[in-house]
């Protein structure tokens, strides 16, 4: 499989996220995200698992062990954008018994929750994963001085002390 590279991570978010002109139909067929903002929802999620403790690797959009991880927290980062887009413009309009609501800030709070719940599976795998790498680069052991306390080649002896 190919390393996937920062316009794969773009080109999946828009997809996953469905935001494209001819399914924007209340849009008036316009795509609600501009590439550069797609961009930056996706190196947010990315510098965002890469703060995931334990700090042993970094990863760059071309070794990211869990491709959907990072399109899922992109999709939260793009949602909350657009909401909070929707929430400064709404307006709530009341004549005669009709009401007409433009902008439902609430509308993404559902796919928010949804999309939380998702990630969090995938960041508890990802930080396992992560700790594996981190026991794993500890090949070797650590060095201590009490290491050969009761070994060959020292000249204490275990229970010489008490046979005295």
């Amino acid at each position: 499989m190919a390393a996937l590279t920062f316009d794969n991570y773009v080109n999946s978010l828009r997809a996953y996220v469905k935001d494209s002109a001819l399914k924007n139909i209340l849009l008036k067929y316009a795509e609600e995200n501009t590439d550069d903002e797609m961009g930056m929802y996706v190196q947010m999620a990315l510098g965002f698992v890469n703060s995931i403790p334990p700090p042993v690797i970094e990863y760059s959009y071309g070794t990211f062990p869990i491709p959907s991880l990072l399109v899922h927290q992109a999709a939260i980062e793009c949602l909350i954008s657009n909401g909070i887009v929707s929430a400064r413009n709404e307006l709530t309009y009341n004549n005669g018994g009709i009401t007409v609501k433009i902008h439902d800030s609430e509308r993404y709070v559902k796919f928010i929750q949804i999309l939380v719940r998702m990630t969090d599976l995938e960041i508890a795998n990802f930080t396992k994963l992560k700790i594996s790498i981190n026991i794993n680069s500890g090949w070797g052991g650590v060095y201590s001085p009490y290491a050969r306390l009761h070994g060959a080649g020292t000249s204490l002896q275990a229970n010489s002390l008490l046979s005295g």
